[in-house]
């Protein structure tokens, strides 16, 4: 089991920039296997993807926090917080295959959601409706808001509620 002690969260850099992009394309990897394309061109395209997702949160969340998310000093993950608004907002977070359902996931969120009850906000996140994550939201009290372009759906935690318990 993993432990809060086992994980790091580092600020990212530009030399972090190749693994940030090699963890947004493990999360597309498997639905655009079946487009046809070769691997070399499924992967062009997601490097492609990675680098205007990148420049489109640097430039509409101006004042977030990027990290690279350390497991044993290992580099597997990111996590992009904005936390400047009334509320907290996870913008992405995403770890490579070999890392997920590990509870690193749960671990990092619990500690948004201390941070939350501190500093009396909510957390906020987009989720694609068919992201599997959506049960560990749910699971962490996530409630669902409303669906958003009929691709994501928007979803909450309520820090009153959680300090009501």
């Amino acid at each position: 089991m993993v432990t809060t002690k086992e994980i790091q969260l580092r600020p990212m850099n530009e030399s972090d920039i190749t693994i940030s992009f090699k963890i947004y394309v493990s999360t597309r990897l498997e639905e655009m296997r079946p487009s046809g394309w070769s691997e070399q061109e499924i992967t062009d395209f997601l490097y492609s993807q990675a680098e205007t997702q990148h420049q489109y949160y640097r430039q509409h969340y101006r004042e977030a926090k990027f990290y690279i998310i350390e497991y044993l000093s290992i580099d597997v993950g990111r996590l992009y917080v904005d936390d400047i608004g009334p509320e907290i907002r996870i913008v992405d977070i995403a770890l490579l295959p070999a890392y997920r359902n590990r509870g690193i996931g749960t671990i990092l969120i619990k500690n948004l959601q201390k941070q939350g009850v501190r500093r009396k906000l909510d957390i906020s996140i987009h989720v694609e409706k068919n992201n599997p994550a959506i049960t560990l939201y749910k699971r962490l009290d996530f409630k669902f808001i409303k669906e958003v372009n009929d691709i994501y759906q928007f979803m909450v935690w309520k820090q009153r509620s959680a300090t009501a318990h």
